[in-house]
């Protein structure tokens, strides 16, 4: 039945309204959204405060506009509770209005609501003014529905390459099923016909890639033919990064050629990154000189991503060439993982060795100036498992906090790692011992950071730690100490270890109404508004978008005007996904002693240079932002975008961890 509901050959639903639904007559039918208008400043405070039942008023107020910003802020809280009264709201005679109570109830990911989605659903739209209400009911199913519903939606191919809202919301819908591990032969089948058809718009291409790109084991091997020849053809950076993940995950050597052709012919850098991780994925002598040709490579996202492939896929014969590389001037963001290297690939019982290039890694600590550059050495230790020891006496004797947390970090990866039961045999447990000591000394310390990493490395299931520790004083000790709400992914990694440490359900910690909404500030803001973003490489100018999240823009200009961000370091580099900034701490776990709401209207990240707020789960935003190197529709719909780079993406895409925000004026 669900089928033919999407194929369009249902029976149109009748649409009787219900006492819910607004008064019809002398309709208005118009949605204009100021945020100088009081009633919308009213509604957002709602929004903010999380007060539902004074939302719900909204819901028969006879301008549409309230209505639709009422229903938007569901998007935002996300609770399935609220979907018997959201669900109405499909039947208001206003399009926008609909779409927006469809594309809220997706948000709530309530599988129970589905089969009652999909009945809105309204076929036999020969004016096809229902396309954006259908386009959001598809979008929606794919965050609630099941296989079934899956392979349902994904067999409809009668729309049109002009029904492009339509097959936006099916490209939405499959994608959405991918990111919660739900694929079928269909779904994919689909997303590479989009792919290849030629008419099918840039931003629905887009999704189909980064399906193929992120959907888990799926199966391209019937489709090797056509996606090489998309990937040979097509000149969008995003449709081709996309291209080559995919081409990574299968391991095919089939379509290695095309991979190491790309990595010659291509010029877009996040191209090459994307080609470099793929290529990681096939046997070391196939494409160990490519990778090596990149070491020295101009662009230091190219350089630092093939560095990385050596350190998780080299080989030992091959380790005096990675030991060379300590030897010539080049950047530490690839020294230090070509000095990871060697450690990876020297055999663990080559004791000498690893003991004497480890004390050349301590020397590259004491000797770099960037404490970013002391953690990515220390990172390069870890790969060792002998360096335990040294990793703990380096967190005992470091004072900064970016270096103490990277040695945790290396404790964890050492932790993990299949070597470590091999290197110590029947002493594992005395090793283990020491390393938890070290664990706990972090708990105990009173930093969220440490605390943070400390608690989730406890908390992994494989290292069994359920059996070593009966007493948990010290962390609920810990826990109490830790301040709501600026300590908020602290607080939950902690509650969550003991969670899991007890044998109970993990409920996180949610934040209350902290900090209300500075309508003054706003009202210096124009819909033209720009934050001028002055850094150690350059300016970045970035537009905000006050409608879509006017308590961000409030937040963010407020901190502008206290010069907060003066200073700041971008802690967070990842070679073509985000630059990330704003933690007073430099290390990612900062924020002020409050916390803003998330806002998560119907807006995407469908390409570069989307400005969003850093958050540890909903409603936990603070200070802490970032700017995309690309498209990354993964994060659609968690995490609130308020503005969008319109000067400066080539510094963007220059920046590199621990260059700094000198200053931002806001210009009105």
């Amino acid at each position: 039945m669900k089928n033919v509901i999407f194929i369009c050959t249902a029976l149109m639903i009748c649409c009787f309204w219900s006492s819910c639904v607004p008064d019809n007559s002398n309709q208005i039918t118009d949605i204009n959204i100021s945020m100088s208008d009081p009633e919308l400043q009213k509604i957002i405070d709602l929004q903010d405060k999380q007060d539902i039942k004074g939302l719900y008023q909204y819901f028969r107020h006879k301008n549409p506009a309230y209505r639709y910003q009422a229903i938007t802020a569901f998007s935002s809280i996300k609770g399935a509770e609220n979907n018997d009264s959201l669900i109405i709201m499909l039947k208001d005679p206003v399009l926008q209005v609909r779409s927006a109570a469809a594309y809220a109830i997706g948000q709530t990911a309530d599988p129970k609501i589905t089969d009652r989605l999909i009945s809105f659903f309204r076929g036999k739209d020969t004016l096809e003014i229902n396309n954006l209400f259908n386009a959001n009911i598809l979008e929606s199913v794919g965050k609630t529905g099941t296989l079934s519903d899956l392979k349902a939606l994904a067999t409809v191919k009668t729309y049109r390459s002009t029904d492009t809202l339509l097959l936006l919301g099916q490209a939405r819908a499959i994608f959405r099923m991918a990111l919660r591990s739900i694929t079928c032969e269909e779904g994919t089948s689909r997303m590479v016909d989009l792919l290849y058809t030629d008419a099918v718009p840039k931003d629905i291409k887009i999704l189909a890639a980064q399906y193929l790109a992120r959907a888990k084991d799926i199966n391209l091997s019937t489709s090797k033919v056509r996606l090489t020849d998309i990937f040979s053809k097509e000149r969008n950076p995003d449709i081709r990064m996309a291209i080559a993940t995919a081409f990574g995950k299968t391991k095919d050597p089939e379509l290695l050629p095309s991979l190491k052709t790309a990595m010659i012919a291509e010029t877009d850098y996040r191209v090459k990154c994307n080609i470099m991780r793929a290529l990681g994925n096939f046997p070391y002598a196939d494409i160990k000189d490519i990778v090596i040709s990149h070491l020295k490579n101009e662009n230091l996202h190219i350089a630092s991503t093939a560095a990385s492939i050596l350190t998780t896929n080299g080989f030992i014969e091959d380790v005096p060439l990675y030991a060379s590389y300590d030897t010539i001037s080049i950047p530490w963001q690839v020294r230090a993982k070509m000095n990871g290297a060697v450690l990876a690939n020297t055999a663990l019982y080559f004791t000498k060795s690893k003991v004497a290039f480890s004390e050349r890694i301590q020397k590259n600590i004491k000797n770099e100036a960037s404490l970013y550059g002391k953690a990515a050495y220390i990172d390069a230790l870890s790969k060792d498992p002998y360096n335990y020891a040294l990793l703990a006496q380096i967190y005992s004797t470091e004072k900064d906090q970016i270096v103490k947390i990277a040695t945790l970090e290396g404790i964890g990866n050492i932790l993990k790692s299949p070597l470590f039961f091999k290197a110590f045999g029947n002493g594992f447990g005395k090793v283990k011992a020491e390393m938890l000591n070290t664990l706990a000394t972090a708990v105990s310390s009173g930093d969220a950071g440490q605390i943070a990493v400390a608690s989730s490395i406890l908390r992994e299931s494989t290292l069994q730690w359920k059996e070593w520790l009966k007493d948990l004083t010290f962390m609920k000790d810990a826990l109490a100490k830790l301040k709501l709400p600026q300590e908020i992914e602290a607080y939950n990694e902690l509650k969550s270890c003991i969670a899991y440490m007890e044998g109970q359900e993990f409920k996180p910690e949610k934040v209350g109404y902290n900090h209300p909404i500075d309508w003054t500030i706003l009202q210096g803001v124009g819909d033209s508004s720009i934050a001028a973003i002055k850094t150690t490489q350059g300016l970045i100018r970035i537009q905000l978008d006050k409608n879509t999240a006017p308590a961000t823009v409030a937040n963010f200009v407020k901190l502008i005007n206290e010069k907060f961000y003066n200073g700041k370091v971008f802690h967070r580099v990842v070679p073509n996904f985000v630059i990330q900034t704003g933690c007073p701490r430099g290390d990612g776990y900062g924020s002020m002693d409050y916390t803003i709401r998330s806002e998560l209207p119907q807006t995407y990240f469908k390409s570069e240079g989307f400005a969003g707020m850093a958050s540890a789960g909903n409603h936990t935003e603070s200070t802490q932002w970032f700017i995309t190197h690309s498209a990354t529709p993964h994060l659609d719909g968690n995490y609130t975008i308020f503005g969008r780079v319109i000067e400066g993406m080539d510094v963007v895409h220059k920046i590199q961890q621990g260059d700094k925000i000198t200053e931002i004026i806001f210009v009105k």
